[in-house]
């Protein structure tokens, strides 16, 4: 019983293979047979075109970059001193000038310790006084021998050590004088203040950051460059910066700088673009493509964009012959944009290319040269 039902498991399974066989062998002779006729009727039809002859022009590549904008210039400002913030006198958003107040950090103790130092100061002034005056007295008694020569010597010594005194103290207080006026916290340049750390009544360390200035009359697009491109960048050279976020406006920048040296292992460089921003419109952050004029490429062999057709990713176009037949060939492409091709290699000056039509064309078609706007009929 097992032993039938085996076998009638192998031939339905014989059966149900030859059958996918034979529909799958006649939909791809039907598939074959609908490209031959497709292509005889293709073949046997005139269809209308438009042709151009090929032309030199100059070209002028563009070489498209796209950057982050940031600040031209951007630092965190911090105290010189830990304290308690008496005064915060700026928030996020707020514009500051050079030299203008940020903070202001609790003074009492500074203060105290400035005048501590001034008593400090005054009294090795005094005592430098009195040790001049003694040694003073000594050296015409030492002279007359009413002194010994170890008196007059302590006297120098107690006068050198009281001069080193008023050193300490006038250093002593240079110190709390720039303890006192690092506890005003000023901005070193003008800009606006991006981030703000803290608030008052928080305690500042010293070097801990209050808030961040960013100077953005002026912003920074750096580009990588390939080393390819790199050479065709001159410094001064004007371009143009689109913003997404602000619908593609247009604005106008210059390269600032180029670095001497490649990164490595990428081998790529870094263009920094300057763009003015005085109006505020642009902020930091925002994502810009610049648009860098290339070296001009004069007289090249050139081709409209729109006559070309693509063949198994390789761009081609159909020439013209004499016999009214088009012939597909393919190209090797320079720079393309602004509706031109330019051509390295694949057509020659004054041959004549389908521009309008190709659609319906095949290699070897028919053709009949129409008016503009009859192409396709």
């Amino acid at each position: 019983m097992a032993s039938r039902k085996r076998r009638a498991i192998i031939i339905v399974s014989v059966v149900a293979l030859a059958l996918v066989g034979i529909i799958g062998y006649r939909i791809n002779s039907n598939i074959q047979a609908g490209k031959e006729r497709a292509g005889r009727v293709s073949q046997g039809q005139v269809v209308t075109v438009e042709v151009a002859a090929v032309t030199r022009r100059d070209v002028q590549p563009v070489l498209s970059f796209s950057s982050s904008l940031e600040p031209v210039w951007s630092a965190d400002i911090a105290s010189k001193v830990d304290g308690r913030i008496d005064q915060l006198t700026v928030d996020e958003g707020d514009a500051v000038s050079a030299g203008m107040t940020i903070a202001v950090l609790d003074m009492g103790e500074l203060s105290a310790q400035v005048v501590q130092a001034e008593g400090n100061l005054f009294q090795a002034r005094a005592n430098l006084e009195q040790a001049e005056l003694d040694l003073r007295r000594m050296e015409p008694l030492a002279k007359q021998g009413a002194v010994s020569a170890q008196t007059l010597d302590s006297a120098r010594t107690k006068r050198d050590l009281a001069a080193g005194q008023v050193r300490a103290a006038e250093g002593a207080l240079a110190l709390y004088d720039n303890k006192l006026t690092g506890a005003t916290v000023t901005s070193p340049r003008g800009g606006v203040v991006v981030k703000r750390y803290l608030q008052s009544g928080f305690y500042a360390k010293a070097g801990s950051p209050i808030v961040t200035v960013a100077d953005i009359s002026t912003l920074l697009a750096k580009a990588t460059v390939g080393e390819a491109e790199i050479a065709q960048l001159k410094l001064g050279t004007v371009v143009k910066v689109k913003v997404d976020a602000l619908g593609n406006q247009e604005f106008t920048g210059t390269i600032t700088r180029l670095s001497p040296v490649a990164a490595m292992p990428s081998r790529t460089f870094t263009a920094e673009i300057s763009i003015p921003n005085q109006q505020n419109i642009l902020k930091g952050g925002m994502f810009a493509r610049i648009e860098v004029p290339g070296q001009v490429h004069a007289q090249a062999v050139v081709v409209p964009e729109t006559a070309l057709v693509m063949r198994e990713d390789i761009k081609t176009v159909y020439v013209l012959t004499d016999d009214n037949r088009v012939r597909q060939r393919a190209l090797k492409l320079g720079y393309v944009g602004d509706g031109w091709a330019e051509v390295l290699d694949g057509v020659k000056e004054g041959e004549k290319i389908v521009i309008a039509g190709q659609n319906k064309l095949r290699d070897g078609a028919s053709v009949r040269v129409g008016a503009p706007g009859e192409a396709g009929k």
